[in-house]
């Protein structure tokens, strides 16, 4: 009697942990992030599910089990990009969109300093203590830790700003991995509301490897890429120039995955440094910065520069601004 009153108690046992078991499986399809982002706000409050907009924020697999950020970890230099799950309260966000998507919607808590703000009239970087005037009166400071993103990876508008940061000796600045639309499509927070900081004293450490100057770039101790448009490569380039078109270095709307701009990069030697030139920051930024990312030692040079000098330069062996050279190099970089 004593044996089927045991087995009738464990059978009854079974029956009254079942439920407690299906409970259970509702949220196993998920993996709960308690750290969120911005003060533990995720955006929705709900279990990200595997293979979601979120889940992919989150650098986790399809399977719904956490993982690297293998994206940002495959990069040589991986740390100068953010993935977005990884954006917190203690960084500064600026949006650097030239257009009037922040006004309508932007990163939660995100400040805004349009790209073109580094320029002056004529299209020329401004001056570092103009730069730093621009910076200051954001509210930014050389101490801060800064995450950039601009209307599309392919504008270059991130990357210029980049460049601008760079050069002024911040290190703490990385771009976003991802556009505002990822951004929104893994429900992390946004908002419409300006976001207005108080006034610094910008001090910036300028770093001269940033940017090339003339007698460095017609040295040949660099490798010269040219990214203009093909069309002016063909009327007027530096000698020895390689033309990339900066598409080569973005697909979709985001930065090529290391394996692939391995392969656009193939043909340069790692071992040497690299200028990248162009009439437009945007396109020289963007290209300087894939490099970057790459591992690569690159700075970056104006096509306007060049004409200046060389134009003034003739005797000394150096082509006239805009003629073709010998030595001068139809390859492009990125094709097969």
């Amino acid at each position: 009697m004593t044996k089927f009153n045991t087995i009738g108690i464990l059978i009854l046992s079974v029956i009254a942990l079942s439920p407690v078991v299906d409970a259970g499986c509702s949220c196993s399809g998920g993996t709960w992030d308690p750290s969120g982002f911005l003060n533990s706000e995720l955006g929705t409050g709900q279990p990200v599910q595997p293979g979601s907009a979120q889940d992919s924020a989150a650098g986790n697999s399809g399977s719904g089990t956490q993982k690297p950020l293998d994206r940002v970890a495959s990069f040589p230099n991986g740390a100068i990009i953010k993935a977005m799950k990884s954006v917190s309260s203690s960084d500064v966000v600026m949006d650097v969109s030239n257009g009037n998507s922040y006004a309508s919607s932007h990163i939660k808590d995100a400040i805004h300093i349009p790209s073109k703000d580094f320029l002056n009239g004529e299209g020329d970087l401004k001056t570092d203590e103009e730069l730093a005037k621009v910076l200051g009166d954001a509210g930014v400071s050389r101490d801060d830790s800064i995450v950039l993103y601009g209307s599309k990876e392919s504008s270059g508008e991130a990357e210029f700003a980049f460049l601008v940061l760079r050069h002024l000796g911040q290190n703490d600045v990385k771009l976003l991995d991802g556009s505002l639309a990822d951004w929104k499509a893994a429900g992390l927070p946004e908002e419409a509301s300006a976001n207005i900081l108080p006034g610094k004293e910008y001090k910036p450490l300028v770093k001269p490897e940033v940017m090339a100057d003339y007698e460095y770039v017609k040295s040949d101790q660099a490798q010269i890429i040219d990214v203009r448009p093909f069309v002016e490569f063909g009327k007027g380039r530096i000698p020895g120039s390689i033309a990339l078109d900066p598409s080569n270095v973005i697909k979709g709307d985001k930065i090529k995955k290391e394996a692939d701009l391995r392969t656009v990069f193939s043909r340069l030697d790692k071992e040497k440094p690299i200028v990248v030139y162009s009439d437009d920051y945007s396109r020289s930024a963007l290209v300087w910065y894939a490099l970057q990312l790459m591992g690569y030692e690159a700075s970056t040079y104006t096509w306007e520069d060049w004409k200046a000098n060389a134009a003034t330069d003739v005797p000394d062996g150096t082509a006239p601004a805009g003629g073709d050279a010998a030595g001068s190099k139809y390859t492009k970089l990125g094709t097969t």
